[in-house]
């Protein structure tokens, strides 16, 4: 394969090939070589405009190869990145309010009571400590202070709080008896899940509302912005393939090696 006579040896496509996920050996294959034609012309035009190398680093302080730096500045240069308008921003809010949405979420605490041998008479006894301990909680006693001292769960150490959840976190039976409760209720009746018999309480619950447009403006704004340098991206590519000499590869969509 070969760009404006430059070989991109079957090695090079190889091991670009372990960096695409694909169905096939011969679809990574081909992904690779693509990315490979893309990287070499944008090599080039970075040497026909005399640019150097100025690499930068990421996130996590890992630094760019001069090839990686000569590439982005090369997109950053001739890439025109067009700003959405609010208009346009809005117009996608108001075609899917529904998805701009925060999510159901509750907080709970339990108290696990398990079996501390295997048997129905284990599970009868487990069954009976908890039944015990929502007689005591409801006569006053510490929900934590029965956790800490009583939970077979980790979360003991947390007074038995689970944290903040939303739906699916938590076993099936073990949400659905939370769900019927009202916040700061204790179910009145212990809850079995495989782990044993859980007593558990409702701390807190908001259910999902739709998020007004200025909290998700700088989300959408963002998204288009991205999606639009990508169009523009894929344009210039484009353009500079179609002003060099390719062999071996189509870079039209879908094409195949």
């Amino acid at each position: 394969m070969f760009v404006n006579g430059i070989a991109i040896p079957e090695t090079a496509i190889a091991q670009e090939a372990q960096n695409h996920d694909a169905a096939s050996g011969p679809e990574a294959r081909a992904a690779a070589a693509r990315a490979l034609v893309i990287r070499e012309l944008l090599l080039l035009r970075a040497r026909a405009l005399a640019l150097e190398p100025t690499p930068a680093r990421d996130a996590q302080g890992r630094e760019e190869t001069d090839e990686e730096a000569l590439v982005r500045q090369v997109l950053e240069l001739e890439v025109a990145s067009v700003e959405p308008s609010d208009v346009e921003c809005r117009r996608v809010y108001e075609g899917a309010a529904s998805q701009f949405a925060a999510p159901e979420l509750y907080e709970a605490s339990h108290i696990l009571f398990a079996p501390e041998h295997e048997g129905e008479a284990a599970w009868v006894a487990a069954y009976e400590r908890a039944a015990a301990a929502i007689k005591a909680i409801g006569a006053g006693e510490p929900f934590a202070e029965w956790a800490r001292a009583c939970s077979a769960c980790p979360t003991a150490e947390q007074g038995g709080s689970l944290g903040q959840l939303q739906r699916g976190d938590l076993a099936d039976d073990l949400e659905r008896a939370l769900m019927d409760l009202s916040p700061g209720q204790i179910g009145a009746k212990p809850v079995r899940t495989r782990h044993g018999w859980h007593v558990i309480r409702l701390d807190q619950h908001s259910a999902a509302k739709e998020l007004p447009f200025e909290v998700v403006k700088a989300f959408i704004k963002g998204s288009l912005r991205t999606r639009a340098w990508a169009a523009s991206s894929a344009r210039y590519v484009a353009a500079l393939a179609a002003s060099a000499q390719i062999e071996g590869l189509s870079l039209s969509l879908g094409s195949k090696v």
